[in-house]
């Protein structure tokens, strides 16, 4: 059985090289004068005509194919309406006829179209385009992502078309995007060299276009003709901050081996954010409970609130014992420079003998605190109020600026994953000229960013794609 298999296969690739040889002859034969360029061009439209017509045929036959009844999910459904459709491939748009099927015995029941479940098409694109255009809307617009397929040789969907399967695509990873991270990344490995693991939170502002509140002076119109459709809701654009997360994987160095982003709109409740950062920082923890822990951030108490809800439980469950806190040290550094200007007009090289300290001894931050607190009295009434403002944030904070215990954890004393978190899935995407966003979109953007980001996306999509594709069974026809 095995031999006849082999030979069996060996016999199909035999016959796929003469379909090539034959192709490659066919273009010579057709443009012997033709340059090696030309030739090339004209074999990768031969290749995508293949492939479309190709694709087109095997979803065609698979329509045909289908009987008056088929069963889904243990409910049966009944051949309703047909109908040309418009599906999208790499290789071009495919016109395909199929039909829908209706709920036996519901009135009005629901429709599924089972050529898409067969197939695994998704928002009317191939599995192979889905892909494709989650992954370019991850990295950039719709018209960028055009452009760069053309230039690749392939045949992309009109750019309007394009960004409404990327949007759809996007709003379908953000509705499944913890059930799928569970499954995409229960196997998460830790690298061998992994010391400690530390987590941040913090906001980045995103231009969002939001309806004119009722009664708000409008912007005259920009043109003199009349619109021949319908003209839009009047919007204005309000910078809101989005929230952005990390979990960071570090050596005995502090050196990030592992960083896992995430990303939600300001519209969004944070704590969903926190709940997948929470189970990522279980599921590292259960692989390597031997892992130091810290929170390294800068920003408002209510973000150092939403870390530690997802430390807490932790040490709830005994799988860490406690954990260390810092201030991010650049964040402080730049609050210190402030106020030893306004208390003695510091040079750089206190500033920077200062960092020194900070780094070095425990106790650095009390002294600094003390010389500061020492100066107030000789300062005007303007200075004071400076002063004492950066003086009640140190005492606030002093129990999270002493770096030493960072150190010897092996963890940073920097937060500079966020603070690249916050430049490479927010700004770098969502912040672009002329861009502003509805809080769909971005939602959809952000996720899909945040896990490009994290170098996770193809795993990630690897499962989400497996929910367009469902069991479809044929039935014979009711009597």
């Amino acid at each position: 059985m095995a031999s006849a298999n082999k030979k069996d296969e060996k016999a199909k690739r035999d016959r796929l090289r003469k379909a090539q040889a034959e192709l490659a002859a066919a273009v010579k034969d057709l443009m012997p004068d033709a340059s090696f360029a030309e030739r090339e061009q004209a074999i990768l439209d031969a290749t995508n005509e293949i492939q479309k017509d190709l694709t087109r045929q095997e979803l065609q036959e698979t329509s045909d194919d289908l009987p008056e009844e088929v069963e889904v999910d243990g409910k049966r459904y009944k051949r309703h309406q047909s109908g040309a459709v418009q599906y999208y491939s790499l290789a071009g748009a495919l016109l395909v006829v199929r039909d829908t099927y209706r709920e036996v015995g519901v009135r009005n029941g629901p429709t599924i179209v089972p050529l898409d479940l067969i197939a695994g098409l998704a928002e009317r694109a191939t599995p192979a385009m889905a892909r494709n255009l989650a992954h370019g809307y991850a990295r950039h617009d719709m018209r960028t992502h055009c452009d760069v397929l053309r230039e690749a040789h392939r045949c992309p969907p009109p750019r309007a078309t394009a960004e409404r399967l990327a949007k759809a695509l996007a709003e379908a990873a953000h509705s499944h995007v913890a059930a799928v991270e569970r499954v995409a990344f229960a196997a998460t490995t830790v690298p061998q060299d992994a010391s400690g693991l530390t987590i941040g939170f913090d906001r980045t502002s995103v231009p969002m276009a939001e309806e004119l509140a009722e009664g708000a002076n409008k912007m005259p119109p920009s043109r003199d003709k009349p619109y021949v459709r319908k003209a839009p809701a009047p919007m204005e654009v309000n910078w809101r901050m989005a929230y952005i997360g990390t979990v960071c994987i570090v050596d005995t160095e502090g050196e990030a081996l592992a960083t896992y982003r995430y990303a939600a709109t300001a519209a969004d409740d944070p704590t969903k954010l926190t709940e997948r950062m929470a189970w990522q920082v279980r599921n590292i923890l259960q692989q390597a409970p031997h892992l130091r822990v810290g929170i390294v951030q800068d920003g408002a108490p209510e973000m150092w609130s939403l870390m530690r809800s997802v430390l807490q439980p932790l040490r709830d469950e005994q799988l860490i014992q406690d954990w260390c806190e810092a201030i991010d040290l650049p964040h402080l550094m730049e609050r210190l420079a402030e106020a030893f200007k306004v208390a003695c007009g510091a040079q750089p090289s206190t500033i920077e003998y200062w960092k020194l300290q900070l780094i070095d001894s425990e106790t650095a931050i009390d002294t600094i605190e003390q010389v500061l607190q020492r100066r107030l009295g000789a300062l005007s009434e303007e200075d004071q109020r400076v002063l004492q403002e950066h003086l009640t944030y140190i005492e606030n904070n002093k129990d999270r600026m002493r770096y030493t215990r960072l150190r010897d954890a092996g963890l940073p004393i920097g937060s500079g994953v966020t603070e690249s978190t916050a430049k490479n899935v927010v700004n770098m995407r969502a912040k672009r000229s002329g861009q502003r966003w509805s809080i769909s979109g971005l939602r959809g953007v952000l996720n899909l960013r945040a896990l490009l980001k994290s170098d996770r996306l193809s795993q990630f999509w690897a499962v989400l794609s497996q929910r367009y594709t469902v069991s479809v069974n044929s039935l014979p026809a009711a009597a």
